[in-house]
């Protein structure tokens, strides 16, 4: 058995910034560690804990512990084994120690070597600038305040973050997690896909191919729905189901926000020491005459 022992130093100023990098519609930075090869690495506030792809582990030789089975967004069948990375350099800040268990990721339809989760998220604020393309990471005792910010309080859904009192066309959402692992917008189960309408018969909606750890999966999608959150109206948001109801996703009143949804703000700020949320809204655009 490997124990977390994940541990984050800071540099000095307490912060921390470096560049998104592709792929589009997920936040994703690079990153150094042993072995000498630049990292993908993904910042996932849907996972717990973080994760590192099984060749990339066995190709380091890191030290191992027990095997088992976890779930993803649409399957209870995720194989593991848990690892320890000694190190992990992003910018300026160091993570030590990150317990990452071992998994295939080869099998995204993208390049990840590695996935921080909450084990690693929770010891730190982080800003996601989508319009600049920018991530800020800040010890949480400095926090990120934002003047021009929108502060909501976060709740927790086990250790993920998430919104309460959403509304999609009308039916209200109690809960709904924030995934920066999703690309998609929002994603709700099976029950409330019934009360939203989105089934295959219904007009439209359309069928599609969604991926995640541990494979692909049919979800229903409707583009065109309106969100209510925190006092704010987003139209034309997507809104998809999974097919099937195994997974995190298939149980009873799950609803997650992703990035094409978060993306509609200028920036995104998770507090999790404070539990706090800050979105800035993006700018008005003028119109030419």
């Amino acid at each position: 058995m490997v124990d977390d022992r994940t541990t984050l130093e800071f540099p000095s100023s307490g912060t921390t910034m470096v560049p998104l990098c592709a792929p589009d519609g997920l936040v994703c930075c690079m990153a150094a560690a042993p072995g000498g090869h630049p990292l993908r690495v993904l910042l996932d506030t849907g996972t717990d804990p973080s994760a590192i792809d099984a060749r990339l582990a066995r190709r380091l030789a890191l030290p191992t512990g027990g095997s088992g089975l976890g779930s993803s967004a649409s399957t209870d069948d995720v194989a593991f084994t848990e690892a320890e990375l000694p190190w992990l350099k992003i910018g300026d800040l160091t993570i030590r120690d990150l317990f990452a268990p071992a998994l295939d990721l080869a099998s995204l339809p993208f390049g990840v070597d590695i996935v921080l989760g909450y084990n690693v998220l929770r010891q730190m604020a982080l800003r996601i600038d989508y319009a600049h393309r920018m991530l800020t990471f800040a010890h949480p005792d400095l926090g990120l305040g934002q003047p021009d910010a929108v502060q909501i309080a976060l709740d927790f859904f086990e250790h993920f973050p998430a919104l309460p009192d959403l509304e999609a066309d009308g039916v209200s959402l109690p809960l709904a997690t924030i995934d920066t692992g999703s690309n998609a917008a929002l994603t709700v189960g099976p029950d409330l896909a019934r009360q939203l309408g989105l089934s295959a018969t219904a007009e439209g909606v359309v069928s599609a191919v969604g991926t995640g750890f541990g494979g692909t999966a049919r979800v229903l999608r409707r583009e065109g729905c309106s969100v209510r959150l925190a006092g704010m109206l987003l139209d034309a948001v997507a809104i998809d189901t999974h097919l099937g109801a195994a997974g995190d996703l298939g149980r009873h009143g799950r609803a997650n926000i992703g990035n094409r949804l978060l993306a509609r703000f200028e920036s995104v700020t998770l507090d999790y020491e404070r539990r706090l949320l800050l979105l800035t809204p993006a700018p008005l655009r003028e119109s030419s005459a």
